[in-house]
């Protein structure tokens, strides 16, 4: 299997939490993970099963990561001209400083907005793993204000501390 390997913040970000608690959760032996040097590489499979349905918390920072992007959606439709200018900024940013793991999903951004709307809108709700992997790299920071994203993280950490109540 071709694995990508993910350093400890690409992992942070896709399971929507600190960077130390995914250096403990390879120390506890619950995230599969090599060394290269003194720096973990945990394999990209690993991090997708960790996000699997049935997996907890990590499964609702899928649901926070798709309401984002919903919200995103809906700004896109109100707005292109603006969230596609600064899905580009953000993405010409990633291409020029990102690292080749990066450059891979910040092209196929380009590719998805170079396809139109509704492709592009298909990708940023789509609820398979690829889609989760997309938006894990996402663009569109910076699209919601900080208000409006506060609003959607607390509805997730809600779910966290009180599980089964809506």
């Amino acid at each position: 299997m071709d694995d990508l390997f993910l350093r400890t913040g690409e992992v942070a970000d896709r399971l929507g939490v600190s960077r130390q608690h995914v250096v403990d959760l390879c120390t506890q032996g619950k995230l599969r993970y090599v060394l290269i040097g003194s720096h973990r590489r945990i394999p990209e499979s690993a991090v997708i099963a960790m996000l699997a349905p049935g997996r907890g918390r990590y499964s609702d920072g899928h649901q926070q990561s798709l309401a984002l992007h919903a919200a995103v959606v809906a700004k896109l439709i109100d707005d292109p001209e603006r969230v596609l200018g600064i899905a580009g900024r953000n993405l010409q940013r990633d291409i020029d400083t990102g690292s080749i793991h990066d450059l891979r999903y910040s092209r196929e951004w380009e590719m998805l907005i170079d396809q139109g709307l509704p492709a592009l809108i298909e990708a940023m709700l789509d609820p398979s793993d690829r889609g989760v992997t997309l938006r894990s790299c996402t663009p569109f920071t910076g699209v919601l204000d900080s208000g409006q994203v506060q609003a959607i993280k607390r509805i997730y950490r809600k779910k966290q501390v009180a599980p089964g109540v809506a």
